[in-house]
């Protein structure tokens, strides 16, 4: 079944050279594939595309989030919430629901 879903996936969706041919924005001579509202000519393939789009294989992951209270704190904060109205407003309606904490 998952071979299936993956030739699926790798056929065009919709091949349109007659659409094209009506359609002054996109070019005729090509043929173009949309695939989940990707337009891309299909000499081009995927490979080429992912490090066209700066995608590499192998890239690490999970290293995105660094934490640090300081930040934190400023950011969400009781005294960053107290500044401006809308803080206040987030503050009340977490003291109205009950909230134990009310910010970091």
């Amino acid at each position: 079944m998952f071979l299936q879903l993956l030739g699926a996936l790798r056929r065009p969706l919709l091949n349109l050279p007659s659409f094209a041919a009506a359609n002054p924005i996109i070019p005729a001579s090509r043929s173009i594939l949309i695939n989940r509202a990707l337009l891309v000519p299909q000499t081009l393939s995927l490979p080429s595309l992912c490090d066209a789009l700066g995608q590499r294989r192998f890239a690490s992951r999970g290293t995105e989030y660094q934490p640090s209270q300081r930040k934190r704190k400023r950011k969400h904060g009781f005294l960053s919430r107290k500044k401006t109205s809308t803080g206040r407003k987030i503050l009340a309606r977490r003291l109205l629901k009950g909230r134990r904490f009310l910010s970091h």
